[in-house]
């Protein structure tokens, strides 16, 4: 357990492990230890809610439970906890067969209470099976790794595959179908809990990446909303070019009140609140990753002048452009 110092106004977010037998350990201890170099740097990675993240190591069985590498972890038979997690892990599990599936089946129902509740759950390549296995992925899309998509299409018929993404996220599902998305995920939980701030700093400090890559983009869950998904994907498309709420809805054939309406309520933002925020993500990303000038930011990212662009950075990120890029670790 990851130990954590809070106001009583914040928390640590709470995440279990659950883990298999015959398990691969990197997919944990890599999320492990950059939560953990998270709290070696605390204050830069809390927001008024969350500081820092608490892990439980839980088994699925009472049995003790090894790593395919005879690595072990010191774990708690899931039964014997009855907390809520905000974050449930599924590691990845070398030579599944569905003998160790069947041994873990009160674990998944478990598993499937803690999602009923509000937890993110998180299948990590061949972990993937046990959110299937658990019936939490019926009717929904997954990724799987491609040595096993094959197996899974012929046990779960009813799952949409798509084994070219590397990660999928809906409804609080997040699956991925290699070992290196792994790190994907953490910043995405990271993102989700402490802010893209925070997403940020844990790219910059922790990925193997080259310091100036630009972050990942992060995946955005279908709105179950085909025009809101529709709509979003010509904001992202188009960002650069003069959008308007009138001319985003004649290309659906819907009215700009209808447009508004199904947008906020799947979003909670408004469709051109939703291209300002899309915008202002590209600027960072060009913030950290070039020396542009910030005129010439603010043309890239597809705002009328750098007056507009620098008025709406500093009301969402409380500082200037210029003041965020001295901050980054990766200054240059």
């Amino acid at each position: 357990m990851l130990s954590t110092t809070s106001t009583p106004h914040q928390r640590a977010v709470k995440v279990a492990c659950l883990i298999p037998d015959q398990f691969w350990s990197s997919t944990i201890s890599s999320m492990t230890e950059v939560f953990h170099g998270m709290e070696l740097n605390s204050k830069l990675f809390q927001n008024s809610v969350f500081k820092g993240f608490s892990i439980s190591y839980l088994r699925c069985t009472e049995q003790p439970v090894t790593g395919f590498s005879g690595l072990r972890f010191d774990t708690h038979y899931f039964a014997e906890n009855d907390e809520r997690f905000d974050v449930v892990v599924l590691p990845s599990v070398w030579g599944l067969s569905m003998d160790n599936l069947e041994r873990a089946r009160p674990a998944l129902q478990w598993l499937s209470e803690q999602h009923a509740q509000g937890s993110i759950v998180v299948g990590l390549v061949t972990g993937v099976f046990y959110l299937a296995e658990a019936g939490l992925l019926n009717g929904r899309e997954t990724t799987i790794h491609w040595a096993s998509e094959n197996i899974f299409r012929q046990r779960y018929p009813g799952i949409r595959v798509n084994p070219k993404m590397q990660m999928i996220e809906a409804d609080r599902i997040i699956t991925t179908s290699t070992t290196p998305a792994t790190f994907d995920v953490t910043l995405l939980l990271i993102q989700r809990f402490l802010g893209d701030r925070s997403a940020e700093l844990a790219s910059h400090y922790f990925t193997i990446r080259d310091k100036d890559a630009p972050l990942p983009v992060f995946l955005e869950p279908s709105c179950n909303d085909t025009l809101v998904d529709a709509a979003r994907d010509r904001i992202r498309l188009g960002f650069t070019e003069e959008i308007s709420l009138e001319k985003l809805a004649k290309q659906f054939n819907v009215t700009p009140r209808t447009l508004s309406r199904r947008f906020l309520s799947a979003t909670g933002m408004t469709p051109m609140r939703y291209l300002t925020r899309y915008r202002l993500l590209i600027a960072r990303r060009l913030l950290q990753s070039t020396d542009l000038q910030i005129q010439r930011i603010a043309e890239q990212a597809g705002f009328a002048s750098s007056t507009v662009f620098c008025r709406n950075f500093s009301h969402v990120y409380a500082q200037t452009p210029r003041e965020y890029r001295k901050s980054l670790p990766s200054s240059k």
